[in-house]
């Protein structure tokens, strides 16, 4: 659904939706809304009987009761549906209650009208009760038209049973046709906005669900596609990625490996592109692909003779051509295209980001199965010097957060205040006066490659032996802003006080502390369920979100953003864990940060 849908609907004098699902959709939304104008709608009805019934009484007395006691009724009747409306959340069919309350109002009306003389104030109150009936939000339009104007009628049929002359009679027919014709122009007009409104919030929503289904596809590509070296299988299976964020109809996929200047189709299905040229792309578009490197749309149309022999298009299908593009080279090109309605910004942006997060990927995996290549070589050479191997003793204290993750982070800072004690930072001096730095014990973070690598066999000892198996996505929020604010140094402090609290709570027999990110660290926990790891995991971002560090640049707080996974029978492997813990932490940090999502 796209903002096109509104445009046509605005310039259309239609009343109803020509999509047959988003109107039952529409009309299945419209039975429980409407709560705030039904309300009102019972208060105007309500007050409007009292003062018919006080009319009565003062125009006619005791000489006929009916009327007067039937606005009294009809009063009551809306005072209830009125505290209907208000107090129960979901009240059920507001429309069909407002017109019956309504319709039993001027039936009263039509009651008074025969049962005792006609006045001018009879004709009044039908008029308002008819102008009223069009005005409120909540009846549909026909609906309303339908209702007013059979009681227009039947009022001016009881006239015709009363000492009434032809002139009032015609001049109380124009003034009851007037209101039938002020009535319908308000219920179409407010009708015509509930629909914009509706149709407003539903694109909103849609939108929103595919940007999420967008991101979450990014994610999803990593792990797809991680491995594959051969460029049609990549074609094929980005693809079915597409699928889950754009909706069309046919497709096609092509290669322009060794095709020369007119590609054709690798794979063709759907049949919108039966009836295409063999060619199917013109050299103005494989051109505009390139140079722009963006997705191009276009549409089918035909020519139609419409009312009074006027000739107008009518567009036949839409298409969207999205390049795959590589160190600015169009390797191929996914065509797609649907019937229902033209592919919007979205549907551009999103396709060529999905396309150009797979050919990232390709070309990773594409020069690690090189590496791997090169390293079978270089093992089958003859082993040179090695080196020196590093001694027990020698320990490398990093000055600042490093952006690479290639090897592992030893870390020594513990500087950090707890929320329930305050400490001071730097070396503790000794109550006696003697100046000793107190012992700093070495914590190795270890890089994602290795954690990675003993996270995958621990994964296959828990399957084997049945174990639960949980991981921990850490991201430290704003982190990037710290180190852009007060430098590397702090960033690193805080960073690291945040690792050695969550050192001191894992357990370090089992437990695997790895980095991930730029901002942020993994814990692996054998023997532990998700219940339990999503425990433990809220356990420190509590604490964390209460802890102080002392900086150079004063005292610095942070807050954790947390996704969190287990070992499931439906999970896969290891990889495909981490993936939904990762897309756990994208949800906690879509929520506002500084929280615990778990995947399922």
């Amino acid at each position: 659904m796209s903002q096109e849908l509104i445009t046509r609907y605005k310039k259309s004098i239609r009343i109803q939706y020509q999509n047959r699902k988003l109107e039952s959709k529409y009309r299945l939304g419209q039975n429980s809304r409407g709560r705030s104008a039904s309300v009102f709608a019972f208060a105007i009805l309500s007050f409007l009987s009292l003062a018919f019934a006080f009319l009565e009484h003062k125009a006619f007395g005791r000489e006929n009761l009916i009327p007067m006691y039937g606005y009294l009724s009809v009063a009551a009747l809306a005072i209830g549906n009125l505290f209907v409306s208000q107090w129960i959340s979901n009240p059920y069919w507001p429309n069909l209650r407002l017109i019956i309350n309504g319709i039993a109002c001027m039936g009263f009306v039509i009651a008074a009208v025969y049962l005792q003389k006609y006045s001018a104030y009879h004709a009044l109150e039908m008029s308002l009760l008819i102008i009223l009936i069009g005005s409120l939000n909540v009846i549909r339009f026909p609906v309303t038209t339908l209702v007013t104007l059979v009681m227009a009628s039947v009022f001016l049929y009881a006239m015709h049973f009363t000492e009434v002359s032809v002139f009032w009679m015609v001049i109380v027919a124009v003034l009851l046709l007037s209101a039938v014709l002020i009535g319908a122009y308000l219920s179409y007009i407010l009708e015509r906005q509930r629909r914009l409104l509706f149709l407003q919030s539903d694109i909103n929503q849609d939108m929103t669900n595919r940007q999420e289904t967008w991101a979450f596809t990014l994610i999803d590509l990593d792990m797809a596609l991680s491995g594959i070296v051969d460029f049609r299988e990549v074609i094929g299976l980005l693809k079915k990625h597409l699928e889950s964020v754009i909706e069309f109809e046919s497709y096609i996929l092509t290669s322009l490996e060794g095709q020369g200047p007119k590609p054709v189709a690798d794979k063709m299905e759907g049949a919108l592109f039966e009836e295409d040229d063999k060619t199917l792309w013109s050299e103005d578009v494989l051109s505009k692909l390139t140079q722009t490197r963006q997705a191009n749309t276009s549409a089918e149309q035909e020519e139609v003779k419409g009312f009074l022999g006027n000739v107008k298009k009518r567009a036949l299908s839409y298409r969207l051509d999205v390049p795959v593009i590589s160190d600015s080279n169009l390797l191929g090109i996914i065509s797609l295209r649907r019937s229902t309605e033209p592919f919007n910004d979205l549907d551009m942006v999103a396709s060529v980001s999905i396309a150009a997060q797979a050919m990232m990927i390709f070309k990773r995996s594409t020069r690690n199965a090189s590496m791997v290549l090169d390293g079978s070589a270089l093992a089958s050479a003859p082993a040179s010097s090695p080196l020196p191997a590093k001694r027990s003793g020698d320990v490398t204290v990093t000055s600042k957060l490093s952006t690479t993750q290639s090897t592992d982070m030893e870390m020594t800072d513990q500087s950090f205040i707890d929320p329930n004690a305050q400490a001071g930072s730097g070396d503790k001096e000794e109550k006696g006066g003697k100046g000793k730095s107190a012992v700093k014990k070495t914590i190795t973070l270890l890089s994602r490659e290795n954690s990675d690598r003993i996270g995958r066999e621990k994964y296959q000892t828990a399957a084997l032996e049945g174990d639960p198996l949980s991981i921990l996505i850490i991201e430290i929020d704003g982190l990037s802003k710290l180190r852009e604010q007060d430098g590397d140094q702090v960033a690193y402090r805080v960073f690291a006080s945040i690792v050695r609290y969550i050192f001191s709570n894992v357990d370090k027999m089992k437990d695997t502390l790895g980095r991930y990110g730029q901002n942020g660290l993994s814990v692996l926990t054998p023997e532990i369920d998700m219940n339990a790891a999503e425990k433990f995991a809220e356990k420190i971002r509590k604490y964390v979100s209460k802890a102080r560090y002392q900086t150079d640049f004063g005292e610095k707080s942070a807050t954790l953003s947390i996704g969190v996974a287990a070992m499931t029978d439906e999970t896969g492997n290891y990889n495909s864990m981490v993936k939904r813990a990762d897309m756990a932490l994208f949800v906690a940090k879509k929520n506002g940060r500084n929280c615990v999502k778990v995947r399922l």
